[in-house]
């Protein structure tokens, strides 16, 4: 098996571009760390989101915190990922 290493000199540079795109792109997303910013991004009603967290299907600690016990502060990668399921059917 022979293996070719001639284009290992590329790879720092494609990580730098992959950095900067990324820091681009969260730039363009929104926030979605609110209860409004959820329910804008699910395209669901507030009310909704109340009702997914009543069921259960946003979990406190993987979906969601509280901030000084009293505010949601909701983690965007899993509020992601339920989107995800959501689209799917899975919720």
């Amino acid at each position: 098996m022979n293996v070719n290493f001639e284009n290992l000199e590329l790879i720092p540079a494609l990580v730098e571009q992959n950095r900067i795109l990324l820091e681009k792109l969260n730039k363009l997303l929104p926030p979605i760390t609110t209860k409004k910013e959820v329910a804008n991004f699910l395209g669901k009603s507030q009310s909704t989101v109340n009702r997914y967290i009543q069921l259960r299907y946003l979990i406190e600690g993987k979906h969601f915190y509280r901030k000084n016990g009293k505010i949601l502060v909701f983690i965007e990668d899993a509020i992601t990922e339920f989107r995800n399921q959501l689209n799917k059917g899975l919720v």
